[in-house]
């Protein structure tokens, strides 16, 4: 994907290359180096072609803007394949497809002579097939069932679109789609019998995991190496692999080959070498770079069967297969790296996490889980119960659903939007996941109110407490809830009045309610703060009306601070937050909270913030409501944006809990993207660039002796960090402006200066797998390191710098041709959102047990169906809104008209006029500079083939 645009080398121009002619000639002519001594060792190629037909780029059609390009590659592949091998060279590939959209789906229908042709050079030919995941799956934000049936599903279905139904045999390796790894899954891939991971160690802006482990050497880059985690205990087999950034990185593959060669006659590399060159099968690299003439000299540019030519008159040049490289060639060292991995901007999930409508997206898919999870546990209370008879099929069918919603490719990598036509799948597929979970909730309501009608609530406390309420609570959450417990119920306006509130546990315990902030107007929100474990059943609900006096328990709301004796967010005269403090220390800086954006080389902040008390229920909680306005970006026409939040402190504990409404400003859309296919394109305004609706600018600092790390938990539930000392490799790496490699399935948090920060989502209310980026900025003077987290927000800069042996053109040509390294801030133009945050700090380098209880329970709130009805009713999400212009773009003889909203699939209109066109479409131009040390790269190359 990194490099689609390759045809930018087409800007070079012919005179730059006749210029160089001399000094081709002179480099000919030049003297020959002695022969130097012989090593025993090879150098091993195998070339890896990763087929995934389902696109974030390109829609669902059978031509250029779709899959059909895909078909046209790959058929171009495979003959070219053929007639290598016919010519006597050995040379083979190996093939990694998603099983679901390609092999089951695409493939069939309109290419059958591709599955055909690639089982036939399986079996005759050497090539291999290894595993990718069934759904092309975001694999390291799956759950252990998900996980297990997709890769399961990838070997063989029921559908008979695995790789052992379609080819007969494959090897037990994998290929993760998008380079998406997290602590656990390689675990569950030993227990599936998957032997090895290929991965990304590339010197480009496009890796998995360079930047992050200790730097390999040669022979370890070039050899599988052994996984080894020190928390964990996993133990996987990983192949450094590299692509087509890297070849430009290296000059060409024969440099790069004469490079190693030169290591191991020199002693250097004393082992054999391995280059996996793995990219997208659809890459017009494997066909060949349509450019002028005089340019069809340079390397990289005239497809695979030059690419292989280069290189096969070399005599201790192998082509192989990963499989039969593993078994002769075990791995040479351990090595481990901590993030969660993924080859999109940043070296992480930028290009999939941090687009606006992607929060609500899966948000729906955690309401699936979290109904799948509690019917089952209902089921088992219950008994059998006529009401949840038809539950069963509806599960199964919304978890087939889910799967295929689960693809990366519905999120991204393209940025900042996915294809018009992707847009409209995902849409169409989410809505059919709610559907299904509406459905399945009725059935749950019925079957429960049937359970809770005849129940009378029992007799407690006289005339001391009065019944409000009987409900059956299901958790659905991770296992090992401790600590604390947050529940919402649905009821009338009339209960909300009093207070205190008790609840009387299916164990017989009669545990103390706190009810806190009314941010969400349907929902009464309570807190039980001695809940160490709650259990599933049936609770009864009660208000206490001779309680205690509850004066003096620190809880303090005005316009000038909330607090409540441990925890203090403190505002200045004008509104604006000035700090928050933690025992009086200071844990975040001044502006934390307030909600910005980065538009056009200024920012964008909030105007006229006022704040005002909230009334508590009882008076046990405090809260203080915040508001605001965004001023007009563009045009006075467009509607400006706004945000209220309530945050709310409760007694002993330090959490601020926020729950927070934004609408941002609407501007006016300046740009066409892919103007030259009218499928593709779309009107947006570039000028956005950081959206950060409630930015905590953490203040204690790290040093480069002590740096920040980052705390998280996935959805294997397990727990793990890292440090942001990626400056050990490059002084580039100082500063990271986007940080986004932790799966966030409930919470993350960061350790720095001696003091922790912890933030968990209400994912009831709006989820994201990986809903909190960070960025990290180093001050010389002080040698410190401030690090910020922007909850469902976005960040953008520049791109890490990885170690490299290469000459940085590799790196140079990513960024300039990388469509997925885009800000994802335009997204946001005119959008709103809804979210509830914990946000808790703590001394130490460990978050305890008790708040990750709280944690957890407060990200994953239980199911409550009362006879009053259920308190999962959805949150409201951004609808699709009318159209704010038309777009035109030239199609052959005719003009398309696409309807551009900004949020759904366009409607297109075409009008035909008599004339065609006249004017050639232009490509984006590239910097002099970097066409000059691409041209000088290549002019090496071509004297190196001499």
């Amino acid at each position: 994907m990194i490099l689609r645009r390759f045809h930018v080398l087409k800007v070079i121009t012919i005179t730059a290359a006749i210029s160089v002619a001399a000094v081709i000639l002179l480099a000919v002519n030049s003297g020959t180096s002695a022969q130097a001594p012989r090593s025993p060792h090879n150098i091993y190629i195998a070339l890896g072609f990763h087929g995934n037909l389902y696109h974030s780029f390109r829609n669902d059609t059978n031509d250029e803007a779709g899959f059909g390009k895909d078909i046209r590659v790959i058929r171009h592949t495979i003959a070219t394949l053929d007639r290598l091998n016919r010519q006597g060279v050995p040379v083979k590939a190996v093939w990694d497809f998603d099983n679901m959209f390609s092999l089951q789906e695409i493939l069939p229908r309109y290419a059958p002579d591709i599955l055909t042709d690639i089982r036939r050079r399986i079996g005759s030919s050497g090539d291999e097939a290894i595993l990718m995941s069934y759904n092309n799956g975001l694999v390291s934000a799956m759950n252990r069932r998900e996980l297990t049936r997709a890769m399961r599903w990838a070997i063989s279905n029921p559908w008979h679109s695995g790789v052992q139904d379609i080819f007969g045999t494959y090897s037990p390796i994998v290929r993760p789609q998008e380079m998406m790894t997290t602590p656990g899954n390689f675990s569950l891939y030993k227990k599936l019998g998957i032997e090895a991971v290929a991965l990304y160690y590339s010197a480009t802006p496009f890796d998995a995991f360079r930047v992050f482990s200790r730097p390999l050497t040669r022979a370890q880059a070039h050899n599988p190496i052994l996984y080894k985690h020190p928390v964990t205990g996993e133990e996987m087999t990983i192949i450094p692999s590299y692509h087509i950034g890297d070849l430009v990185e290296h000059v060409s593959l024969r440099s790069w080959v004469e490079e190693l060669r030169t290591l191991q006659e020199k002693g250097a590399l004393k082992r054999d070498a391995l280059i996996f060159i793995n990219f997208d099968a659809d890459s017009e690299f494997w066909s060949g770079v349509d450019v002028p003439w005089p340019l069809r000299w340079m390397p990289n540019a005239r497809g695979l069967g030059a690419l292989v030519r280069s290189v096969k008159d070399l005599p201790y040049v192998r082509f192989t297969g990963l499989d039969d490289y593993l078994h002769s060639h075990p791995p040479v060292d351990t090595f481990y790296f901590s993030q969660d991995t993924a080859d999109g901007s940043f070296n992480g999930y930028n290009s999939w996490a941090e687009k606006a409508r992607v929060s609500p997206q899966w948000t729906s898919i955690e309401r699936s889980r979290r109904i799948a999870a509690a019917v089952r546990k209902a089921a088992a209370i219950l008994g059998r119960s006529p009401e949840l008879a038809d539950v069963p099929p509806l599960t199964e069918a919304a978890e087939l659903i889910r799967l295929r919603a689960l693809s990366t490719t519905n999120f991204g990598m393209a940025t900042p939007y996915v294809s018009p036509q992707r847009e409209k799948a995902v849409a169409d597929l989410i809505a059919r996941l709610d559907r299904h979970s509406d459905a399945i909730e009725k059935h749950l309501e019925a079957a429960v109110y049937k359970y809770l009608r005849d129940k009378p609530p029992p007799k407690a406390g006289g005339n001391r407490l009065q019944w409000l309420d009987t409900f059956l609570l299901l958790k659905a959450g991770p296992a090992g809830h401790s600590g604390g417990r947050f529940i919402r119920l649905n009821l009338e306006e009339k209960t909300r009045a009093g207070g205190p509130f008790m609840l009387a546990a299916p164990d017989g315990r009669m545990l103390e309610a706190i009810p806190w902030g009314n941010g969400h107007d349907r929902w009464l929100q309570l807190y039980l703060p001695d809940a160490d474990d709650l259990p599933d059943g049936v609770y009864y609900l009660y208000r206490n009306r001779t309680s205690a006096s509850i004066e003096g328990n620190g809880m303090h709301a005005d316009k000038h601070s909330l607090s409540n004796g441990i925890i203090e967010l403190r505002f200045d005269d004008a509104g604006q937050v000035e700090g928050i403090y933690l025992n009086g220390v200071r844990q975040a800086e001044p502006g934390s909270l307030e909600p910005y954006l980065r538009y056009d080389q200024r920012v964008v902040r909030i105007e006229g913030m006022k704040v005002e008390q909230v009334a508590s229920v009882d008076r046990r909680s405090a809260s203080v409501r915040l508001s605001g306005v965004f001023p007009v970006l563009t045009g006075a026409h467009l509607p400006a944006g706004k945000a209220v939040y309530t945050i709310s402190v409760l007694p002993g504990r330090p959490y601020l809990l926020l729950h927070g409404e934004i609408t941002y400003p609407e501007s006016e859309s300046d740009t066409t993207l892919k103007a030259d296919t009218p499928a593709l394109s779309r009107r947006i305004d570039r000028r956005w660039r950081e959206v950060a609706p409630a930015e905590i600018r953490f203040a204690p600092c790290g040093t480069r002796q002590n740096p920040p790390s980052v705390l998280k938990r996935n959805f294997l539930d397990v727990e793990s960090r890292y440090a942001l000392d990626y400056f050990h490799l490059s002084p580039d790496n100082l500063n990271l402006d986007d940080v986004n490699n932790h799966i966030t399935a409930s919470y993350m948090g960061i350790v720095s200066g001696g003091y922790g920060l912890a933030i968990a989502m209400d994912t009831s209310v709006q989820a994201n797998f990986a809903f909190a980026p960070l960025k990290m900025t180093y001050d010389p003077r002080k040698d410190a390191f401030e690090v910020r987290a922007n909850p469902f927000g976005t960040y953008y800069g520049r791109q890490y710098r990885p170690p490299t042996w290469g000459n940085g053109e590799g790196y140079d040509m990513t960024l300039y041709t990388g469509e997925h390294l885009h800000s994802a801030a335009p997204t946001y133009n005119g959008f709103s959102q809804t979210f509830d945050l914990l946000i808790s700090f703590f001394k130490g380098e460990r978050i305890n047990a008790r708040l990750k209880g709280d944690l957890l329970a407060y990200s994953h709130p239980p199911l409550m169906v009362s006879l009053d009805g259920s308190s999962d009713e959805r949150v409201p999400q951004p609808q699709l809104g009318k159209p704010a212009d038309f777009a035109a773009a030239r199609h052959a003889d005719a003009m398309d008209f696409s309807r551009n909203p900004g949020d759904s699939s366009p409607a297109r209109h075409r009008l035909y006029f008599s004339m065609r066109e006249t004017e050639p479409l232009k490509y984006p131009d590239i910097p002099l500079h970097l066409k000059m040390k691409v041209l000088w790269s290549n002019v090496r190359a071509l004297i190196e083939d001499f």
